[in-house]
């Protein structure tokens, strides 16, 4: 039987109410240890002790990223990733000051807008006044080094992703005595980043050609994906366009966080130099709903939390002790200067077009306003000068296919320890540990906290992103199946066949990619997804892939296996379509076109 209380060090915890596997506590860290601004802050955290009698060997350290998601919130996500570890070691979840249950930031309209902008972040400036500058890396880090001391905890193993990266690295240089190793997943530095972000142009170049590459039918098209997309750059500029180059490299900049947009963009630049705008303004409209204005509530996802904590911790081009007027004056000397010196920084886009995304992705002028930060927290200093990262084993990891935190800004990070081991993980976008679905990463992290020997060896056998090969507007003009050897289909037969297949993977990746649960076929038709307890479950209704072809139907999803099963229906048409949901592999397809049933195969879409 769990107890409802539970006494570790010198706090009290209680069962969780949201989720009683879990106990919960909260203690007091002054809000300003410098003493300006008077009063405490309740700091919240997450604890689940380990499962075996007798005392534990150690304690797990879970950093969330954003900066803004509470680690807490996580919890699940990190108790499947380090499962196996958790018989004889607790698991702890701090969320940091001014999320979650810190006392989480809720700055209005800055929360719930559609998009970040500097009018809104000025707002929220002005909201927080005089503690603007308390929300830093450095005192969060500070109270996890008091919650480490009150739970009376020996050194600890501690992982970060994302923002969680540079929270660990501060952590760590701020508190060496506490910590026993250190993962970095999704990493970026704590020291020395770059406040232009150079290697965002050249990583989303490089990362977008090689998703091509690794895809047979991209690379047997003539050029490269960023010759095309460059040309699709160029097109977007005509006063007429219906969507800006910014939104283009928005689009580019969030397929490290969602494959879709390595999945599609190619095939849609493509279609759209064809005239077909279609595939490119569901990727646009997608993006702009889902990856930006889909805005959780303040205490999963504080915005405000974001921009104090990165206003207070990243470089800047622009120096944070000028009053904002003088500070917005030097942004535009700085642009300038920079557009003279390095036009091509962010290539195939300008650097105004790639600064023109939301705040929140591109982040260089984000702090023009910003209140200025007190003698006591400067700007831009949570580790002091001089001060580098302990001497304990560190694993850092990105995958190859990440353009938020880039692999070039993973090296710096690893270039901070002098025992760290660096992976570079295939086919992997922004972390690569937490729902990982090749169990690869995951398994590297937990030998690497084990003590055990690392074998990468299964970074090898990750799969290529599927690439969808073309856009066709109608049946005539979409890639045929192969028949089997003695077809009674004809060729549009087959081509039917795989319009119809393509229609009902259209549907499942909109739901695994953006969990859509009631959507729109790509020319038309809807689709409604629903999760079961052993599935994911999608019926299609007029779901149409090209103009001319409805499809009706039924997609199941099976995780244990990773298959995907589809049952489909059109005028003439009744389909059994079965492929894997990963992998290189092809999709069976049997059934009856026109009254003459037969059998052929396509690439797994």
């Amino acid at each position: 039987m769990i107890a409802a209380l539970m006494l570790v060090g010198t706090l009290s915890l209680h069962r969780c109410a949201a989720d009683p596997q879990y106990y919960c506590g909260t203690f007091a860290r002054p809000i300003d240890p410098a003493g300006t601004v008077k009063g405490t802050i309740d700091v919240g955290f997450t604890w689940l002790p380990h499962r075996s009698p007798g005392p534990a060997t150690g304690t797990i350290v879970a950093a969330e990223g954003g900066p803004g998601y509470a680690s807490g919130g996580s919890r699940a996500s990190y108790r499947a990733l380090f499962r196996p570890l958790l018989d004889t070691r607790d698991l702890l979840m701090m969320d940091d000051r001014g999320t979650g249950r810190s006392d989480a930031i809720d700055c209005e309209p800055l929360q719930t807008a559609p998009a970040m902008t500097l009018d809104n972040v000025t707002r929220c400036g002005a909201q927080l006044g005089d503690r603007s500058d308390l929300y830093g890396t450095d005192l969060a880090a500070d109270d996890l080094a008091a919650l480490v001391r009150a739970l009376r905890l020996r050194p600890v193993s501690i992982y970060g992703d994302s923002y969680g990266t540079f929270f660990v690295q501060v952590f760590a240089a701020r508190h060496p005595q506490l910590v026993r190793s250190i993962v970095l997943d999704g990493a970026y530095p704590a020291i020395g980043d770059d406040p232009w972000y150079a290697t965002y142009g050249a990583t989303i170049r490089s990362a977008f050609d090689l998703a091509c590459r690794r895809a047979p039918t991209c690379a047997s098209q003539p050029g490269t994906t960023i010759e095309r997309i460059a040309a699709l750059t160029r097109a977007l500029r005509a006063p007429n366009a219906p969507i800006s180059p910014s939104t283009l490299a928005l689009i580019m900049l969030t397929g490290g966080l969602n494959p879709i947009a390595y999945r599609e963009l190619d095939a849609a630049a493509r279609a759209y130099a064809n005239g077909d705008a279609i595939p490119l303004l569901r990727l646009a409209d997608e993006t702009a709903t889902y990856e930006e204005a889909n805005r959780e509530p303040p205490d999963e996802l504080s915005q405000g939390l974001f921009v104090a904590d990165s206003c207070s911790d990243n470089p800047q081009v622009y120096d944070m002790r000028l009053p904002p007027a003088q500070r917005m004056a030097a942004w535009q000397r700085a642009l300038a200067a920079k557009e003279r010196a390095q036009p091509g920084l962010y290539y195939p886009f300008t650097i105004p077009e790639f600064l023109g995304m939301p705040l929140d992705y591109g982040y260089v002028p984000l702090c023009q306003t910003w209140p200025v930060a007190s003698a006591a927290h400067p700007a831009g200093a949570p580790i002091p000068r001089g001060v580098g990262m302990p001497d304990v084993p560190a694993l850092v990891l990105t995958g190859d296919l990440d353009t938020i935190t880039t692999p070039h800004e993973g090296d710096l990070a690893a270039a901070l320890f002098r025992n760290a081991q660096r992976i570079i993980v295939p086919n992997s976008g922004h972390v690569t540990a937490v729902g990982d679905d090749d169990r690869c990463a995951s398994v590297i992290v937990r030998a690497f906290f084990a003590g055990d020997r690392v074998d990468t060896a299964c970074t090898a056998s990750i799969p290529p992103v599927r690439l969808v090969p073309r856009f066709a507007r109608t049946i005539s003009a979409v890639p045929a199946a192969t028949n089997r050897s003695q077809s009674q289909w004809t060729q549009r037969d087959a081509r039917i066949a795989a319009a119809a297949v393509s229609a009902a993977a259209d549907a499942w990746y909109r739901y695994e990619a953006y969990g859509i649960t009631n959507g729109s076929g790509l020319r038309g038709g809807t689709f409604s997804a629903r999760e079961t307890k052993d599935d994911v479950h999608i019926v299609l209704r007029g779901a149409k892939w090209t103009r001319d072809l409805p499809v009706d139907g039924t997609v199941a999803y099976d995780p244990k296996t990773g298959s995907v099963v589809a049952l489909l229906t059109a005028r003439g048409i009744r389909l059994h379509a079965a492929w894997a949901a990963r992998g290189v592999s092809n999709a069976a397809i049997d059934g009856t076109i026109g009254g003459v049933e037969d059998a052929a195969t396509m690439p797994a879409p």
